[in-house]
């Protein structure tokens, strides 16, 4: 039969203890880096959509801008003294 001390069943629970801690660290991490990737996704995503609506923003305020300019350099003809 197998004698075991109490020192060798206090050094088993450590070894088993820390494995297991490293096993739910390292489940929790690849979970983590799953719900971040999705998350990236979506960001990106969304930073698409902001970057098109941002450019049909820029194009209407030129568009606005240019007209005015256009407007302000045609004369006038209202009444003159």
């Amino acid at each position: 039969m197998f004698r075991f001390t109490i020192r060798d069943v206090l050094w088993l629970t450590v070894v088993v203890g820390l494995t297991v801690a490293l096993w739910l660290n390292h489940r929790n991490m690849i979970n983590e880096r799953q719900t971040l990737e999705i998350e990236r996704k979506s960001l990106a995503s969304k930073t698409q959509e902001l970057d098109r609506k941002w450019e049909q923003l820029r194009r209407s305020a030129d568009a606005i801008i240019q007209a005015q300019v256009k407007q302000s350099r045609q004369p006038s003809t209202g009444n003159r003294p």
